[in-house]
């Protein structure tokens, strides 16, 4: 129901002050012209929100109110201006009806408009709400059909404008003591999270952005924002990222309050894919397995970093990376549909080498590798080398000699003999 309340005595500056003890009343008020205030009471109790509008007007001395109450805007605000009592109600469905026996000039009409419903006899608000519309429109305008319609009690127009929507938030305080431990405070998030991914796919969206605010014990706040690669509305991907970000955040104080708040979303089917793609179809589950297998196992994506150490399987090591980041491929672009890589062949190492026997003969001052037996015996057709590589005098010692080797099925393997063991290991192969 639209509730209009009307006096002489209000002004925007009284009404604005006001505003927000009328907000505790009704969700929405709109103030209109001819010292009208409007009140929204669609799905409330009409009877009670117009109480309490008129105890709040009546602690400020705000008096001389008259108030209508109708389904349709145009309704109650006729009975706000020409109804019998201090409060008029239009029951449902009763405006044509209550607007009929008023004149057609309560719906302020133009002057130029008055003049031909006059010449026509026309008086009333029934009598212009009898006739067809196709006839008003080509004897009265636009005009006229607007007029036809609200003496039909069909008003449109929009009194209240539309509500934000705002982005889901959480928030816990507490002042009886301070946090300092990163466990209790990542426990406090997971459950505001707990509530915003809920809202958020109840809603059908992603969150794109959050910002993490934490209020500290000297008064202070401290802001973090956090942003995925991609949104999502999963819990356990927000916590993950929540839990790596922590790793970085170093607060000046405890802390005694936390509020999460989004700060942008997008449409969970905000990315294009082709319907015929098995795997398209299937990234949601695929990313809910790898939340899963990240929040049980940790970081179980990892990127390589070398080193200058001379052994090749003690160069690299292995360093855990966030997802986000280790999918970004750098220095593989494309053009005109090649890579700009030039293909080629890639060594592919053993975890740990492989102890193997190997049958040699003496070539100059070392043996060289003519057979070797991982699970059968496989002959080597040709062998280059050796590459001797040795240090580690203080640390841990070593000295090898590398082979190249061509075996008698074309496959290109690596070997190497431990001088200091005499033990022959196969390290590898290229493919």
């Amino acid at each position: 129901m639209f509730v209009a309340l009307r006096s002489q005595l209000f002004t925007a500056e009284s009404v604005h002050e006001l505003i927000p003890q009328l907000l505790t009343v009704t969700p929405r008020i709109a103030i209109g012209g001819n010292h009208i205030v409007w009140a929204d009471a669609r799905g409330l109790n009409a009877e009670l929100v117009v109480s309490d509008l008129l105890t709040i007007f009546d602690e400020r001395e705000v008096a001389h109110i008259r108030v209508g109450v109708a389904g349709t805007p145009v309704a109650a605000s006729v009975a706000s201006a020409f109804g019998n009592g201090i409060v008029n109600t239009i029951s449902p469905g009763g405006d044509r009806d209550f607007l009929a026996p008023f004149p057609i000039s309560v719906l302020e009409t133009s002057a130029s408009l008055a003049t031909l419903l006059e010449g026509v006899g026309l008086e009333k608000c029934g009598e212009m709400a009898r006739l067809e519309g196709e006839a008003v429109e080509v004897r009265f305008g636009a005009e006229g059909v607007h007029l036809w319609r609200l003496s039909r009690g069909d008003d449109t127009r929009q009194i209240f404008t539309s509500i934000a929507r705002s982005l889901p938030s959480a928030s816990m305080d507490w002042v009886d003591y301070a946090l300092k431990d990163p466990e209790r405070l990542v426990f406090v998030i997971n459950a505001l999270l707990g509530n915003i991914c809920k809202d958020l796919k109840a809603r059908g969206q992603g969150g794109r952005e959050m910002t993490l605010v934490f209020s500290l014990a000297n008064r202070e706040t401290y802001a973090h924002p956090i942003r995925p690669a991609r949104s999502t509305s999963s819990h356990k991907a927000w916590l993950r990222l929540v839990r790596t970000h922590f790793e970085r955040i170093t607060l000046p104080d405890a802390v005694t309050g936390i509020a999460m708040r989004v700060e942008a979303v997008t449409g969970e089917l905000e990315r294009q894919g082709d319907i015929f793609d098995r795997g398209f179809a299937t990234m949601g589950a695929a990313e809910e397995t790898i939340a899963q297998l990240l929040d049980d196992q940790g970081s179980i994506v990892v990127t390589p970093s070398n080193t200058n150490h001379p052994l090749l399987d003690k160069r690299t090591e292995w360093i855990s990376q966030e997802p986000s980041r280790a999918v970004a491929r750098d220095g593989v672009r494309e053009r005109h549909g090649a890579p700009l890589v030039t293909p080629r062949m890639m060594l592919q190492l053993l975890p740990e080498p492989k102890r193997i026997i190997v049958r040699t003969r003496k070539r100059r001052n070392h043996s060289c590798p003519i057979q070797y037996r991982d699970i059968e015996w496989t002959g080597i057709k040709s062998a280059a080398g050796p590459d001797r590589v040795s240090g580690g005098q203080w640390t841990e010692p070593y000295a090898r000699e590398y082979f190249r080797c061509v075996t008698e099925h074309g496959t290109l393997v690596w070997l190497f003999r431990d001088a200091r063991e005499d033990e022959w290991y196969l390290h590898g192969w290229w493919d």
